[in-house]
């Protein structure tokens, strides 16, 4: 009688055991995948983060925790103490999403300013660190600017998208190529179309934010990233 109570016991605690843990996502980046904006503040011209909208595509049970910072770097990030608290937060199973290489090329900018090779190894950083602590890392090529020159769109990233990539070639990473996605998006549509999505020639709006969410959610899921 005993040994039958016993196996009750185990057979109701088992699912809880093996039941399966909601997303629990860390978002590091820029402003193009930062909180700009409060939901009640949106309007056609505001600024909107697509790491706002992300959770719209998510499974309901998921918690996004959004760190991106307006301007930053994987140089300020860094430096600056944003990452450390990332990573005091961090645990196993998470996942953690990284996307930077928007500033990284101004020169004269000295709090930003990272060589192709100073950004490799900041991500580098960064990887190993989630790592450390039991997180799966997924990188995230720039988000591409609104930027045209004589009607053709004119690439601003100067190799640090390329950088990402073969960032995450190196370390068997998923990549969420949002450089390539964007950049055929804002073509297709050129540059009156293209500013329907975008605040600014960098930032994008609520609509833009949408597909960039939309995009990085489904990509995660089609790469079976757990949680997706």
């Amino acid at each position: 009688m005993k040994k039958l109570f016993i196996l009750l016991v185990l057979a109701m605690l088992l699912p809880n055991v093996y039941a399966k843990k909601p997303l629990t996502l860390f978002l590091v980046g820029d402003e193009t995948m930062a909180e700009l904006t409060q939901p009640e503040d949106v309007t056609d011209s505001a600024a909107v983060g697509w790491g706002q909208m992300l959770p719209k595509y998510l499974p309901d049970d998921a918690i996004v925790e959004n760190h991106a910072v307006d301007g930053a770097t994987t140089k300020s990030f860094i430096s600056e103490g944003q990452w450390q608290e990332v990573t005091a937060r961090i645990k196993r199973g998470n996942v953690v999403m990284i996307q930077f290489g928007h500033h990284e090329y101004d020169e004269e900018d000295y709090r930003h300013f990272s060589t192709i090779e100073y950004f490799e190894n900041n991500l580098l950083q960064m990887i190993k660190e989630a790592q450390k602590k039991g997180a799966k890392v997924v990188l995230l090529t720039p988000t591409a600017k609104n930027f045209f020159k004589d009607t053709v769109l004119y690439p601003r990233h100067g190799g640090y998208a390329e950088a990402v990539r073969r960032v995450a070639a190196h370390a068997h990473l998923p990549l969420i190529d949002v450089d390539d996605y964007t950049t055929a998006f804002i073509e297709n549509r050129g540059e009156e179309g293209a500013a329907e999505f975008f605040a600014d020639t960098i930032r994008l709006n609520e609509e833009g934010a949408k597909q960039v969410a939309k995009m990085v959610a489904q990509s995660a899921a089609e790469q079976k990233i757990k949680g997706f």
